[in-house]
This record gives structure tokens, C-alpha cells and sequence, in this order.
């Protein structure tokens, strides 16, 4: 009875055991698990830090190389290649004609391909030849039908492309007897073709950075040899405001250091300097015809000016340069504001931050009634654009670079604000066009659908034209693509290449107020067709 009392005890006890294994191993897995989910947060946690912290030193080494830029603005455009007429010149190369499929004549049939089969019998053998010849005839018949046809349309599509390049040949000699005529008038001191020159010269250079305004207005004395300009000056806002950035985890902020104002306001000045300095070289460098014995050179600002409160031009510099006493100078070496008020004894605004003003020198409107503005705000506010007229003008260009343009109805378009034609032989072809009116960036969406245009439509390639930009996510899904995508920059460049006007509203002035007190890129699309 004990031996029976004993065994049923040790097996309970043995199972009360086993239970308080399994509870300590739980208890154990979940102490690891708590010990491994706090180690990942902690993980989670640094790699966040290191992550707001590198984005923190990379935002202050762009603000670093922007500053950068800014001072060494006149070293580097003395690096750039002085303008010459010669890179108006357009290779008078004509992409050769390219039949693809239709240079490979059709294939006849051999006639020893169509040996008539054994029969049994002489009739079956008749019969059988018979039928062979049949076959070869029906084939070489049909054969020769198709080659006839390849042949008619090789010789359309070489009318066609025969057609297309001679008025191509017409087109780039047209321009090249042009640029001829420009440079032969610069050379004979004429003041149309003397300012058109240097204004090109200005407006080709590869020296400014992308946000610099490049409003000019010009004109030329041809008895003093004289070129008076106006140029437009970058505003007190190109010069950063923060100086650095750093990352602070207890508040999970970025903090930014604001630059000293004094050091602000001085590189202002050493860049307005540099400005002045570098239209100077690259008018000269760009004077190979030697049409220039001085430039008298008045650099602004648009603003308002402090003592009347009317918007203008506020002129913050201004020199006159002859060319023997520039020609010795060493640009890539001065200080800027010495050189330009020293050496070449012109005014520097002493608080061009403040828009503080200097007396300019000979104005262009002085010179007579030849002086011609350039980049201005002459020029139609794509923004204010009727939206019909905004599109009539999208067609304008693709007419002006040589394709066939049409504006649609306003409804039943079909999403297609264009329809365009390119005679071009191979890569030509129908063209869909979209016009968004936006300030802000365009969406992906617009850019999807614009491909699903295309397709439903049949069209060789879809554009889609718009006064603002375009993110990654647009650029993604047009790569591989039959689309092109021009931003507002682009279409700029683009109208006043081809002899059309257009401007992305007033210049932004971070400092300063905007003549129609609000942002000029707004928030809004405007003029866009659902």
C-alpha cells in the first residue's frame, strides 16, 4: 500500500517538475524576446540619429557649396569658353536616308522548290506537275505583287524623305547665311546686329548658375564704340541665410544657425563685384569681331526703392570699362570689389542688402532709339496666360521647329491639348500634346495618363509641357518611354530659341516683396482641362 502511495506520488511530483520547466522556459523565451525587441529598438533608434544627423551635415555641406560657388563665381566663369559666332553655326549634316524593312526586295520562288510529286499512274504524274506549276505560278505571282508595292512605297517614302531634306538643307542655310550677315554686321559696326551679337554672347554663356536672372537691356554708339547695358543683379536672398544645420536629438529637431548678418551682407557685395566683372570679360572675350573700345555696364535689382516705396530698377552698380586698361587685368585673382571700384574706378552700392542706390552711368535709352531689351518682363507672364492662348502659343513652337500643329477643341479632346506632326522621316510621326498651366509640381498621375493617350490615340510620342516641373517619380515612368517631358525652364529656353516671347512671372525676391504681394509660383494649377 505505501509502495503504491509512493509511485503515484513521485509521478505527480515528476509532472509538477516538467510544468515548472516549461513555465521557466517561457518565462526565459520571453525575457530574450523583450531583450532582443529592445536591443532592434535601440538599433532603430542610433540608425535613426545617424540618419537626422548625416541629413543635417549634408544640408549644411550644400549651404557650404553654395557659398563656395558664390565666391569663386568669377574665377570660374573666367574658365569658361569665350562665345565666338562660330558655335551659331548648325553642321549642315543631313541624316542620311534609311529605308529599313523596304531596302530588302521580296524573295521570289525558286522554281526547283516546286518538283511535282511521283504518282502511280501517267495521269497522277500529269496531274501532279500540274498542280506544282500551279503553285509556283499563284506564289511568283503573288511574289512579284508584293515587290511591286515595296517598290511604290520606297520610292514615296524617298520623295518624302527627299522633300524633308532639302527644306532640312534650306532651313540650316537660311541660319548659316544669318549668322554670316550678324557677324559681318558687327564687323561693320552696325547696332542692330552689334547688340543682337552681345546679347547672345551673354545669353549663351555657361558661367551663371541656373537661378541667376539674365535681364538685360542693350544698346550700342557705334561713334564711340560703345556698347550700354543694363544687367540685372541676383538679389540679397542668393546669399544663404543659414549657415549650418545640426541635428538635436532631445527635442528630435534640426536646428539651424543663422549666418552673421555682416558676413551675409559682405559676401552680397563680393558677389554683385564678381558679377559686374564677369559681363565685362565675357563681352570682351566675346569681341573677336572688334567691335568694342568700352562698355558702360549699369547692374540692378527689381525692388522697391526705399525712398519713394515705387516698384523699379535700383541700380546698386556701375562702371565704364575701356578695353586696353580691362585687357590687363588678371580676373581670376582680384578681389572683386577692389578691382571694380580701384581699377576700373566704378561704384559698388555701400548697402546693396538695403538697397541702398548708386547714380548709374550712361543709360542704353541715352544711346538713341536702338536700345533692345532682353529676358524682361516685356515679355508674356506664361502664369497670366489666357489658357487658349497659352496653348496656341505651345503650338506656335512645335510649328516654329519645323513640325505641323494644330490646338483641339475644347471638349471631346481626348486629354490632348496638341496635335502635332513631325515630317521627319523614321523618328517623326504623330505627336500628342499636353499643356499643364501648374506652379507646383506635376504629378505622376498626369504623366500616366498622358502614356495612356498615346496608346489609345496611336501616336508615335506623347509631350507633355508645363509652366512648373517634374519629380523623380515622373521621370521614372517616363524613361523607355515614347514621352517627353518639358518643364517650365525648358520652355522658356525653348520659345526664345525659336523667336517666341515667354516668362515664368516675376523673379522670385526672397527679400523683397513681390510687386503683386503674393508668392509668383503660387500653390495652384491654373488653366488645366479635366
Amino acid at each position: 500500500m505505501s509502495r503504491r502511495s509512493t509511485g503515484v506520488a513521485g509521478a505527480w511530483a515528476e509532472m509538477q517538475r516538467q510544468q515548472q520547466r516549461r513555465l521557466e522556459a517561457d518565462a526565459r523565451r520571453r525575457r530574450q524576446e523583450a531583450q532582443q525587441a529592445r536591443a532592434r529598438e535601440r538599433r532603430a533608434a542610433q540608425t535613426y540619429r545617424e540618419y537626422r544627423q548625416a541629413e543635417a551635415q549634408r544640408r549644411t555641406e550644400e549651404l557650404d557649396a553654395q557659398v563656395a560657388a558664390l565666391q569663386g563665381l568669377l574665377a570660374a566663369g573666367c574658365r569658361a569658353p569665350a562665345f565666338r559666332a562660330a558655335s551659331l553655326m548648325r553642321p549642315e549634316d543631313i541624316e542620311p536616308f534609311s529605308p529599313g524593312p523596304l531596302a530588302q526586295p521580296v524573295p521570289m520562288p525558286d522554281v526547283q522548290h516546286y518538283q511535282a510529286q511521283s504518282g502511280w499512274t501517267a495521269n497522277r504524274r500529269a496531274q501532279a506537275q500540274a498542280e506544282a506549276r500551279a503553285r509556283f505560278e499563284r506564289d511568283r505571282q503573288a511574289a512579284q505583287a508584293a515587290e511591286a508595292e515595296r517598290q511604290r512605297r520606297l520610292a514615296a517614302y524617298q520623295r518624302q524623305y527627299q522633300q524633308w531634306a532639302d527644306a532640312r538643307l534650306a532651313e540650316l542655310r537660311r541660319h548659316n547665311a544669318g549668322v554670316l550677315r550678324l557677324t559681318e554686321g558687327v564687323r561693320g559696326g552696325d547696332p542692330d546686329s552689334v547688340v543682337e551679337y552681345f546679347s547672345a554672347a551673354l545669353y549663351a554663356s555657361t558661367a551663371w548658375p541656373e537661378d541667376f536672372p539674365r535681364q538685360v537691356t542693350v544698346a550700342y554708339d557705334p561713334a564711340a564704340r560703345q556698347l550700354v547695358l543694363d544687367w540685372e543683379l541676383p538679389p540679397y536672398g542668393v546669399v544663404p541665410e543659414t549657415k549650418s544645420v545640426r541635428y538635436v536629438a532631445g527635442t528630435d529637431q534640426d536646428k539651424e544657425t543663422a549666418r552673421p548678418v555682416s558676413q551675409r551682407r559682405a559676401l552680397y557685395r563680393e558677389v554683385l563685384a564678381q558679377c559686374m566683372l564677369l559681363v565685362l570679360h565675357e563681352l570682351f572675350a566675346a569681341d573677336e569681331p572688334g567691335a568694342l573700345e568700352s562698355v558702360t555696364l549699369n547692374g540692378f535689382v527689381d525692388g522697391h526703392d526705399p525712398t519713394t516705396g515705387r516698384p523699379g530698377h535700383i541700380h546698386l552698380a556701375t562702371v565704364m570699362a575701356e578695353r586696353a586698361a580691362f585687357r590687363d587685368l588678371h580676373l581670376a585673382q582680384v578681389d572683386a570689389g577692389s578691382c571694380l571700384a580701384d581699377a576700373l574706378r566704378g561704384q559698388l552700392s555701400a548697402r546693396p542688402d538695403q538697397l541702398t542706390p548708386v547714380r548709374p552711368g550712361r543709360r542704353p535709352e541715352e544711346v538713341g532709339d536702338r536700345a533692345v531689351t532682353h529676358g524682361g518682363d516685356g515679355d508674356p507672364d506664361l502664369y497670366e496666360m489666357d489658357p487658349l492662348a497659352f496653348e496656341n502659343l505651345v503650338a506656335d513652337l512645335f510649328r516654329a521647329m519645323g513640325m505641323q500643329a494644330v490646338t483641339t477643341q475644347r471638349s471631346g479632346d481626348g486629354g490632348v491639348d496638341v496635335d502635332a506632326l513631325d515630317p521627319t522621316p523614321i523618328r517623326g510621326g504623330k505627336i500628342v500634346v499636353q499643356v499643364k498651366r501648374y506652379r507646383n509640381t506635376v504629378p505622376p498621375t498626369a504623366v500616366r495618363d498622358l502614356y495612356g493617350t498615346v496608346q489609345d490615340t496611336g501616336a508615335n510620342k506623347g509631350v507633355l509641357v508645363t509652366t512648373s516641373k517634374f519629380g523623380p517619380g515622373s521621370h521614372t515612368f517616363a524613361g523607355g518611354k515614347p514621352l517627353e517631358l518639358i518643364s517650365g525652364t525648358e520652355l522658356v529656353d525653348l520659345l526664345h530659341r525659336h523667336g517666341l516671347r515667354g516668362r515664368l512671372g516675376r523673379r522670385e525676391r526672397p527679400d523683397h516683396p513681390h510687386p503683386r504681394g503674393h508668392d509668383a509660383r503660387g500653390q495652384q494649377p491654373e488653366g488645366d482641362r479635366e
